[in-house]
């Protein structure tokens, strides 16, 4: 650093105020340390072959800022470039603190070390078509009859639909339409696509499958939703043990093969029919909370508790997207102001037209 004016008479006067450096002063004055000296009115430590100015407690975090913003080094090197000039007791905490608030480091850093926030399961409810988890396909390559989007059929109005954040749920038709059907919407927390995983795990498997059915004429890829459809209600799912289509009806889907059969809604007696299915309900419920209680454990084996943040605080929110020409954009955006606390580490929080110190 290169000592001006100002800062030295900062730090003379700092000096004289600081009682553990007055102290010191005592004892040099005294002949009781052979390490210490005065130049200038300035109070020196002699360390490792160096002329270290001993750095007053009330200006400590400011000498560590000034220099870490010379180039917004890491810590250890923000320690090495402030060694070379003072002497600070407890450098690294400092050093680590001054950087923890750094905005700068805190949009462009990635963060290391185990994740924030633990897996939250969504409650399940043993009422059929309770809640949907919806999400678009698209867009898609346009067909001659201009379809883009693949959105799954409803059967009627939900009590709860759970979506991400795209432009189509976010709209004032959308919300219109949920209140009016007097539907609870939730929204997905940003950049935390697992909170519909329901939904999320059908596409990884729709959209490999619906590419190879279309591979002849890929803009015809409409023709095979319907039949895909078809295929994935009537297949068995790893975490309920039993087919889409049986949870919903009570009976196996009717394929091509048992066209012949009667009909096997008709041959049972309504109340066997509606205790078996209500028997397959509560099974499937309990195989749900078993995966849940599997996954939530395994995840959060890799995760660490969240901050618990207060209206009024600042945070940063991390990007979860980087295209082309990206590389070098922040790696968070901010800062922001928490305005409002939501249950399961969520918050509501607005973006800072001016800018922020450290």
């Amino acid at each position: 650093m290169v000592m001006s004016d100002t800062l030295t008479i900062r730090l003379k006067n700092s000096q004289s105020e600081d009682e553990g450096i007055v102290t010191l002063k005592v004892l040099l004055g005294s002949g009781n340390s052979q390490d210490l000296f005065e130049r200038n009115e300035i109070l020196y430590n002699f360390v490792n072959g160096r002329e270290l100015i001993i750095a007053p407690s009330g200006i400590q975090t400011e000498i560590i800022k000034i220099i870490h913003e010379k180039g917004h080094f890491s810590v250890a090197k923000t320690e090495e470039v402030v060694k070379l000039e003072f002497f600070i007791p407890n450098l690294n905490n400092h050093a680590q603190q001054v950087i923890a608030n750094c905005v700068p480091c805190i949009l462009a850093n990635r963060k290391s070390g185990k994740r924030e926030g633990f897996l939250n399961p969504i409650p399940k409810d043993e009422t059929p078509l309770h809640t949907y988890h919806v999400d678009f396909i698209g867009p898609l390559e346009s067909t001659n009859k201009n379809y883009q989007h693949i959105l799954m059929k409803t059967f009627g109005s939900p009590k709860r639909i759970i979506t991400g954040r795209g432009s189509a749920f976010t709209s004032k038709v959308f919300n219109d339409y949920c209140a009016e059907e007097e539907i609870q919407h939730l929204q997905l927390a940003t950049g935390v696509p697992r909170g519909n995983g329901q939904v999320e795990r059908v596409h990884r498997t729709l959209i490999p499958v619906l590419t190879k059915l279309s591979l002849d004429e890929s803009i015809k890829w409409y023709r095979h939703v319907d039949r895909l459809q078809r295929i994935l209600n009537s297949t068995v799912s790893r975490s309920t043990k039993w087919t889409p289509f049986e949870i919903l009806t009570g009976v196996q889907m009717r394929n091509k093969k048992d066209i012949k059969i009667r009909d096997l809604l008709m041959q049972e007696l309504e109340q066997p029919y509606c205790d078996q299915r209500e028997s397959m309900r509560q099974e499937v419920k309990r195989n749900i909370l078993k995966i849940q209680a599997e996954n939530k454990k395994t995840y959060n084996m890799k995760r660490k508790k969240a901050p618990e943040y207060q209206v009024g605080d600042l945070v940063a929110v991390q990007r979860t997207q980087f295209g082309g020409g990206l590389k070098l954009r922040p790696k968070f955006f901010g800062p922001y102001q928490i305005t409002e606390l939501k249950p399961r580490d969520r918050y509501t929080e607005c973006k800072l037209m001016k800018s922020v110190q450290c």
